[in-house]
């Protein structure tokens, strides 16, 4: 069972799942809410569960999922009954969905749309390999990159034979959450997995065990708006509410990308270079501006930095941060909107080492070619 808590006017409603959505719809009335159903999002109220199904079935819900499909997806045992009933609630209290849909087209597809080989838990916290590395940094509320996070930190079980032959091929106290991804999402291609596990798995290993570098960060500007009552427009403010409200400000980045990562629709010469693309904002001499964090697989050639950019760009203005400077975050200031991009300002997304020599005035430490891979942090 869940409990919503809705907050509306200085009134609180607590709503207990699953019920009718008619049921729902009367309730929210009473509280004054004349939003439907499919568009009260998650991010709008505040949930409680009331037992371990409830704990787990959490995991799985986003801040884009609405009440009523959070509302149908908790009834869903119920609809089902006897043995699938149960298939269900295992693979809910085993963590084997990424997030609602996912669970939707297990019931439509049934077991060919489990894609996970093994489950990784630590503080009783679990995700189910392959996912994005932003998915599980989330999850297990990590401070270093999964490129770092060895094995033997983790307790590891497989939830599918094949799990169990890949788990006695990895070495947990040099091996990484990455490279144990990255096996989970390749091994299930039938060429890799005729070429012999252990191989396999030594292949990746070389690949990515190499790599001085992990992580190359880029900056853009930011763009805060208040809402004016009086003249009912939205009014651009001075920057030092940003850098007053840059935690409300990251709670609510945060709470918006939590589990999306949107590294799949990256070009083909890309992709296979990037493990995750996460969002951030962080304050520099008193300016807060917007940061993409990229963590690679392998070096970027100066061509593929600029289209890297560009596409950051482009996610930044109708990707995955579409929308999010029409969300009001609520802050001492009253509520603010804040933009990564603004069209017909003056926009950028830079390289964090073009970044501070044009932004910020920084002086380069040598000539691009001098240092490193393109500017990347990390240089071990």
């Amino acid at each position: 069972m869940l409990i919503f808590d809705i907050q509306h006017n200085g009134s609180t409603l607590s709503l207990e799942l699953p019920l009718p959505t008619e049921v729902l719809a009367g309730e929210l009335r009473m509280l004054g809410i004349e939003k439907t159903l499919n568009h009260i999002t998650q991010d709008e109220f505040t949930l409680k569960p009331m037992n371990e199904l409830g704990e787990h079935f959490l995991k799985i819900v986003r801040p884009d999922d609405t009440l009523q499909d959070i509302a149908f997806s908790y009834r869903e045992p119920e609809v089902l009954g006897g043995e699938p009933r149960q298939a269900l609630l295992s693979l809910i209290m085993a963590d084997r969905f990424r997030d609602l849909g996912h669970m939707h087209d297990y019931l439509q597809y049934g077991p060919d749309a489990l894609d996970g080989l093994i489950r990784l838990t630590r503080d009783g916290r679990s995700v189910v390999l392959p996912t994005s590395e932003i998915n599980m940094y989330h999850c297990f509320g990590a401070e270093t990159p999964m490129g770092l996070t060895r094995l033997a930190e983790m307790e590891l079980a497989p939830v599918s034979e094949l799990g169990r032959w890949l788990m006695a091929e990895f070495q947990p106290y040099s091996d990484t959450v990455a490279i144990a991804n990255l096996a989970c999402d390749l091994v299930k291609y039938p060429a890799f997995a005729q070429a012999g596990l252990g191989k396999f798995v030594e292949g990746i290993r070389c690949f990515q065990m190499p790599m001085d570098t992990e992580t190359m960060n880029f900056y853009c500007p930011l763009f805060v708006r208040q809402y004016d009552p009086d003249t009912e427009e939205y009014e651009p403010v001075d920057h030092v509410y940003l850098a007053r409200n840059e935690d409300e400000i990251r709670a609510a980045l945060r709470a918006w990308t939590d589990g999306k990562d949107d590294t799949e629709f990256l070009d083909d010469g890309l992709r296979p270079k990037i493990a995750s693309l996460g969002w951030e904002i962080e304050r520099i001499g008193g300016e807060v501006y917007g940061k993409a964090v990229c963590e690679l697989r392998a070096p970027l050639t100066a061509a593929e930095q600029a289209e890297l950019a560009q596409w950051l760009s482009e996610d930044a203005s109708d990707g995955l941060l579409d929308n999010f400077g029409e969300y009001p975050i609520k802050t001492g200031d009253g509520d603010l909107y804040v933009s990564f991009f603004q069209y017909g300002g003056e926009t950028y997304m830079l390289p964090e080492d073009d970044f501070r020599a044009q932004v910020l005035g920084e002086q380069a430490e040598g000539p691009v070619e001098e240092q490193g891979f393109g500017g990347m942090e990390g240089m071990a």
